[in-house]
């Protein structure tokens, strides 16, 4: 498991603002009382993962997905999982250490930009996460360039609309929906001009 700080924005980015320490803090307490209706578990089996592939999971708070996505990956796969928030990446590096998950590499955030190598994941999942967003653009662009011409974002729209999450799909010109899942969308990347 390795960590890396990206320390550098892009201009003309709306820089993300992390959530405070005790707002983070209630959040997991939240997860821990709705996981029994919300099942983690259940909502990833609708993610076509599979072994070896490389997964990022964008915005991982406490890596309610974490652990479960390097799993289905296995030991050949990886799971990059990202956040804004100092906490989350503690969290997470900690879940996979107790877990013995060796498959997990984290990275904190200051901007959308992750530092991933172009074109080099499998799937992105955005759960839970696309309602919290200040720059859309930004978000969309950084996945689009992280995947792989064949690869995947699965995203549920968190608490937006789903008409209005799918707006602002459409407007990015980056991405088509290749099915939807209830309020949960599979979407591929549209060619790299």
């Amino acid at each position: 498991m390795t960590k890396k700080s990206k320390l550098c924005a892009m201009s003309n980015e709306k820089k993300p603002i992390a959530m405070t320490d005790a707002h983070f803090k209630g959040m997991v307490w939240l997860y821990l009382l709705t996981n029994f209706i919300w099942n983690p578990k259940r909502h990833l089996k609708k993610v076509p993962l599979k072994e070896g592939m490389v997964a990022v999971d964008y915005g991982c708070g406490p890596g309610r997905y974490t652990n479960l996505i390097a799993r289905r990956v296995g030991p050949k796969g990886k799971v990059i999982a990202v956040d804004i928030q100092p906490l989350a990446v503690q969290m997470v590096e900690e879940k996979a250490a107790c877990s013995g998950l060796a498959n997990i590499e984290t990275i904190l955030v200051d901007s959308y930009d992750t530092g991933i190598d172009e074109a080099r994941v499998d799937m992105v999942l955005l759960m839970d996460t696309f309602h919290m967003i200040s720059d859309f653009d930004a978000l969309l662009r950084e996945v689009h360039r992280v995947l792989k011409p064949d690869g995947r974002l699965f995203m549920d729209p968190g608490h937006m609309k789903q008409s209005e999450a799918i707006k602002i799909l459409d407007e990015s010109g980056l991405f088509t929906i290749v099915k939807s899942l209830g309020r949960d969308m599979l979407l591929s990347p549209r060619a790299k001009e």
